[in-house]
């Protein structure tokens, strides 16, 4: 019985087509970001408000390490590159990304005292465009590394997710939206756990799908695949905040 219940999970992991960093997301949700937060390393995962050299270099190096991940693909896989009267379904990736991109750079800015968006964010824009129109001419590099050149960006991205998630639900008394979903009342409760994900997910989409779907695009992935990722990295999120208010109040 023991070794049946890890194989189901493991099969039910599979089946969605999670991956292992999408769990590893989850438990930085969770566990990381709040220790982050509770230890003074927290700036790094938050938008600039004030000077701070340590946050605003990472958040820097984080972008350009971005940047740079998009600027070549995975050795071994070639990437399709944008013909004439097609339309790339990556294309509807650009616009979240630069915003994604924009935010964090806009942090670093703020951290650093320098006007530094406008040209992180252009040189950006310019990569991904360039990308996307040479494809499989781009330069290789091994898929690992180009993960782990991504990786930073990520982190910081879902650590400013939490920030927003957290300002999202923090008047929400999670305990009487619970009991607004009986049956006298599922509409409104329907209603306003509707607004909260379609909220969350238009953050989720600029600050997490878009720079995993640019940068390691998947040759395969189900209708199933981001809506469960979404749901594992917002319970993550919603975990990580629920404890670390209860730590701090």
């Amino acid at each position: 019985m023991s070794t049946e219940r890890p194989a189901a999970l493991i099969g039910i992991v599979g089946r969605l087509g999670l991956a292992a960093e999408d769990l590893a997301l989850a438990a930085w949700n969770a566990g990381a970001v709040p220790l982050l937060a509770l230890g003074g390393a927290g700036r790094v995962l938050q938008l600039g408000d004030s000077p701070n050299a340590a946050a605003g270099w990472i958040q820097l190096l984080a972008v350009i390490a971005a940047i740079a991940a998009i600027a070549t693909r995975p050795s071994g896989t070639p990437l399709p590159a944008v013909q004439s009267g097609t339309v790339d379904a990556r294309m509807a990736f650009i616009g979240p990304l630069v915003l994604a991109i924009s935010f964090v750079a806009g942090s670093a800015s703020t951290y650093l005292g320098l006007q530094l968006e406008g040209a992180v964010v252009g040189t950006a824009f310019l990569v991904i465009v360039a990308a996307m129109v040479f494809g499989d001419r781009l330069p290789t590099l091994d898929p690992r590394l180009r993960r782990a050149m991504l990786l930073p960006f990520v982190l910081v991205c879902a650590g400013i997710f939490d920030g927003f998630a957290a300002q999202l639900l923090g008047d929400v008394n999670i305990g009487d939206l619970i009991a607004s979903l009986s049956v006298d009342q599922t509409g409104f409760g329907v209603f306003v756990v509707g607004m909260l994900l379609a909220g969350l997910a238009v953050f989720y989409a600029g600050l997490v799908v878009a720079p995993r779907a640019l940068a390691a695009p998947e040759t395969r992935a189900g209708c199933l695949v981001w809506p469960a990722r979404f749901a594992l990295f917002v319970v993550g999120a919603v975990v990580g905040i629920g404890w670390l208010t209860a730590i701090t109040s």
